[in-house]
């Protein structure tokens, strides 16, 4: 049972560097490592491609830097789909432990192949801060933990069958934020279950990044960068999830009545109601429109 890892990196190469430690000082080493590097600095892409010079079995390409979900699609697409039989999404920050993989191929070990082929396991990742826990989508979008049917994957700990990306990618109209639940409703819609395993557990490391502190640069009024991404992707996220993914038109229009209300009240209070053009601009909502897309 072949399981691989596609490690998506930005101008961090020590923390690269401890990222793919971690994975090749796993009990079960991965059969393949794609490292894409976002990075914007040639030097910077330089002493990445040096750091994964260390580590025989892993592969250095170039990113495409348009986001995170273009950085996955790019990683996993270097892996075809007879080369490995499951994938992992490691971030660089993100330290997978020694018996991330053997546990995992203990739990599709023991299930039929056809259960396998259609089963993406998920666990738990933690910073010193808080522990992520799979969830179930509430109405509008927002994260409720839940061990039971979870809809939602911890992604930095996670296992998806290598086929999935063959029929799905991710949607590179989110830059960033919630976009493995979008991927995650797909997956259910193609008859995907999503078990959690708490077993299998990952830890974020504490360096300076969007998972550790939260924020990335100031925003609009009191709305951080970060806040002006994930808002925005939400708003696509729910329409495209009552208009394409699940079509129900009254949840729909309850659903953007609904954000309206409460984001308006919530740029409001945070003094940034001038925010809401650029919210629908990062949103891509207009590509819903179109006949084709994700």
């Amino acid at each position: 049972m072949r399981v691989s890892a596609c490690v998506t990196t930005r101008n961090r190469t020590e923390s690269l560097d401890i990222c793919l430690q971690a994975l090749w000082n796993s009990q079960i080493k991965p059969h393949i490592v794609v490292v894409s590097d976002d990075s914007t600095d040639p030097e910077v892409q330089q002493a990445n491609y040096q750091v994964v010079q260390k580590y025989p079995g892993t592969t250095y390409i170039q990113g495409p830097r348009r986001g995170v979900c273009a950085n996955r699609n790019n990683a996993v697409n270097a892996i075809p789909e007879s080369e490995t039989d499951f994938v992992a999404f490691v971030d660089d920050d993100i330290l997978v432990q020694p018996d991330f993989f053997s546990l995992a191929i203990a739990r599709y070990s023991q299930m039929p192949t056809e259960d396998k082929n259609l089963a993406i396991l998920t666990g738990t990742s933690k910073n010193e801060y808080v522990q992520f826990f799979p969830a179930r989508l509430t109405f509008q979008g927002h994260f409720l933990p839940t061990h039971d049917t979870p809809q939602t994957v911890v992604i930095h700990a996670t296992l998806f069958p290598r086929q999935f990306f063959t029929q799905e990618q991710w949607d590179e109209n989110i830059f960033f934020g919630y976009e493995d639940a979008e991927l995650a409703l797909r997956a259910i819609k193609r008859g995907y279950k999503i078990l959690y395993c708490p077993e299998l557990q990952a830890n974020i490391n504490p360096v300076e990044s969007v998972l550790a502190s939260g924020t990335i640069a100031a925003g609009i009024g009191g709305i951080n960068n970060y806040d002006l991404y994930v808002e925005a992707a939400r708003l696509y996220i729910g329409i495209k999830r009552y208009k394409d993914l699940f079509p129900n038109p009254l949840k729909l229009i309850a659903f953007l009545f609904i954000y309206f209300l409460q984001m308006s009240k919530y740029l409001l209070e945070h003094k940034a109601i001038h925010a809401w053009p650029e919210i629908v601009r990062r949103s891509h909502i207009q590509r819903l429109l179109l006949p084709s897309g994700t």
